[in-house]
């Protein structure tokens, strides 16, 4: 478990999500005084957001809002983590009742910046309804994003749910539509076989019976049959509105992880393809869902968000007084990211819900290459890797010796242990230890010291005293810069220029180092 005071902690982190515990709040204190009339005072608890899953723009095809096969690691998280902040039911006076009772959830979808706003609010809703629809296993949810229309959706453009979603569904269900060499999917045919399957009349159509039976078999597939959750008791509003008000919404781009600078917007508008725009946007496009404390529940009618299927004036009336500036602001050459200064959300509501929220963090991945003492990489090597607070996990490097750390909340710590592949049959000796820090890639400039203590260490300077490794660095590279340093063992402008470039330079000569 990865995370700190401020931001909660990381409990799980995959390729398409993440699920993470808030920061503890105490229980505000009342002070309660005699009273010599019959009025009475109305003591409310505040809404307190105790966990956060969210999920991200990996697992919807792009301008979709159906979900792929994929989430069903990030399913499986978000049942973790409701288990883990349940509550015993005391004192428990009918064995009827239930034994815990859990962290109520309300969904929000988010979009990227780009095109208008109530497009993306309807997006961004859209993707929210199809979440709940699949935890609760409402059918009915999704056949309206299917059909565009009903309760649940209002009629978005481009996230058309048709045929490519009954394909994608079948073929998670093993009825993978055969081209059979024509290039075109048989469509018909795999519905047959699911019909035949569900006992349904076998014509080749994805009516509506075939959708529901297809949607809810689905929906089990992803889910699991054993996770299961309740409109009326697992959800803020308790499914008291029949649009789904309170417990899914969509916030659109009204909260943007990150803003491009003014530099690479331009960059990314006069590029004809879109592509890397789209994908350097993906950080915006997520759904996130808050888990509040056990017993918490909400008014639909006085909850402040809008309805998924609704326009962006009732957002829009909760912004901070520069809600449009927050949003939408460049800095000439240099990305604005939300955690970095916490300004680039408009809506005020969601951003005091989510300030300290370890899921609106972005983490990083780091590769790295191992090697033998005589500087070669090894080609699969077994290791064993601690993150932070995180539990030790195995692994194996691939042809060049490098391992892949995902999902890494800097700065963080990092212990790796390594060895040479073991004959087969025999267990892997790892007599290589490496303690590391992982940081962004930034000079540190506000804190030499520390810079340089990190990449003195990842170097291999490793000794207690600081002024030992400085020293030792002065002498081995020292001879390089006119005139040569001297071994004073402190950090001076320098000493810190010259370890920059030994390390930049060390990281690119590592990277094509040969292979034992």
């Amino acid at each position: 478990m990865a995370g700190n005071q401020d931001s909660g902690a990381v409990h799980s982190a995959t390729d398409g999500g993440v699920a993470g515990s808030h920061t503890v709040v105490a229980d505000a204190g009342v002070l309660v005084g005699p009273s010599t009339a019959s009025e009475q005072n109305l003591v409310t608890a505040g809404l307190i957001p105790v966990a956060c899953w969210s999920v991200d723009d990996v697992r919807f095809n792009f301008d979709s809002s159906v979900v792929l096969p994929a989430v069903a690691k990030e399913i499986a998280a978000l049942a973790k983590l409701r288990d883990a902040h349940k509550k015993p039911v005391s004192p428990r006076t009918d064995p009827k009742l239930p034994q815990f009772i859990f962290p109520p959830l309300s969904i929000f979808g988010h979009a990227d910046p780009v095109g208008q706003d109530d497009y993306n609010k309807l997006l961004s809703g859209r993707r929210a309804a199809a979440i709940y629809g699949l935890l609760t296993r409402r059918d009915e949810v999704w056949e309206d994003l299917y059909s565009n229309q009903g309760a649940f959706a209002a009629p978005a453009a481009g996230d058309k749910w048709g045929t490519p979603s009954i394909q994608t569904m079948l073929t998670a269900l093993g009825f993978p539509p055969d081209s059979s060499g024509q290039g075109t999917p048989d469509i018909p045919s795999a519905v047959r076989s699911f019909q035949s399957s569900q006992g349904l009349a076998a014509d080749g159509n994805p009516g509506h019976d075939t959708r529901k039976k297809l949607f809810l078999a689905y929906m089990d597939k992803l889910c699991g049959t054993d996770f299961k959750l309740d409109k009326e008791d697992d959800f803020l509003a308790r499914g008291k509105d029949t649009a789904g008000k309170g417990d899914f919404q969509g916030c659109g781009e009204f909260n943007p992880r990150l803003i491009f600078s003014e530099q690479e917007n331009n960059d990314f508008e006069q590029d004809k393809d879109k592509t890397a725009r789209n994908a350097a946007n993906a950080i915006n496009r997520r759904v996130m869902v808050l888990l509040f404390r056990p017993g918490s529940k909400v008014l639909a009618a006085k909850w402040p968000c809008p309805k998924a299927k609704e326009g962006v004036a009732g957002c829009k009336k909760r912004f901070w007084s520069d809600g449009e500036k927050r949003r939408s602001d460049r800095l000439p050459d240099k990305e604005r990211k939300f955690e970095d200064k916490k300004d680039t959300f408009a809506c005020r509501f969601y951003h005091r819900m989510v300030d300290k929220s370890p899921c609106e963090i972005v983490l990083k991945t780091f590769e790295v290459r191992l090697y033998s003492p005589i500087g070669r990489a090894i080609p699969l090597a077994p290791c064993e890797i601690t993150i932070g607070k995180r539990k030790p996990f195995t692994d194996q490097a691939d042809t060049r010796g490098i391992i892949t750390l995902r999902d890494v909340e800097v700065p963080a710590t990092c212990k790796i242990r390594w060895g040479f592949p073991p004959d087969q049959g025999q267990d892997p000796e790892l007599g290589f230890l490496l303690n590391l820090f992982l940081q962004a890639d930034q000079p540190l400039e506000s804190d030499q010291a520390e810079e340089s203590k990190r990449k003195l260490n990842n170097l291999g300077y490793i000794r207690p005293e600081p002024a030992e490794n400085i020293r030792s660095f002065q002498r081995d590279y020292g001879h390089l810069t006119s005139p040569p340093l001297d071994l004073t063992g402190a950090i001076d402008d320098r000493t810190m220029k010259l370890l920059r470039e030994v390390y930049d330079q060390s990281a690119d000569d590592l990277r094509n180092t040969p292979v034992s």
